[in-house]
């Protein structure tokens, strides 16, 4: 592999971040192969990178100001465990809540699947949901 796992996740993160800031989405080309597999997509989802690109582009739109820390990253071959955690203001629609103008934070874990030339392959992903919608639900500013 080109890159250590580790800085493949830590790139993945980076491009994508600087994606939804910028609208830029084809980064995701760059950074994801055609054929990977999410175990945990959103049901309305389509397949795919389309799919991913679809996903950060309401990412965008709701939170334009999104910020990933990696809390943990811990790898074993081509796979790695992350613990995120995501910062953002709420200024759009959002999984059925309007914008608030309000700060959230919540919790992402991934494992991650790479590929020898540092492309994400797999991943299985769980976000903190439960935390997101209390946010999502308090009266706007």
């Amino acid at each position: 592999m080109t890159l250590s796992t580790k800085d493949a996740a830590r790139r993945l993160y980076r491009r994508l971040e600087e994606a939804i800031h910028s609208g830029d989405f084809d980064v995701v080309d760059d950074v994801i192969q055609q054929d990977a597999v999410d175990h945990h997509p959103d049901p309305d989802m389509t397949p795919g990178r389309e799919g991913i690109k679809q996903a950060f582009a309401g990412l965008r739109a709701a939170f334009p100001d999104i910020r990933f820390e990696l809390e943990d990253l811990v790898a074993e071959g081509d796979k790695v465990a992350c613990r995120i955690t995501a910062r953002a203001t709420h200024r759009g629609s959002f999984m059925g809540f309007a914008a608030t103008g309000l700060p959230v934070s919540y919790t992402l874990l991934d494992v991650l699947r790479f590929s020898q030339d540092g492309r994400l392959v797999e991943r299985w992903g769980l976000v903190e949901e439960g935390r997101l919608r209390q946010q999502l639900a308090r009266p706007p500013r």
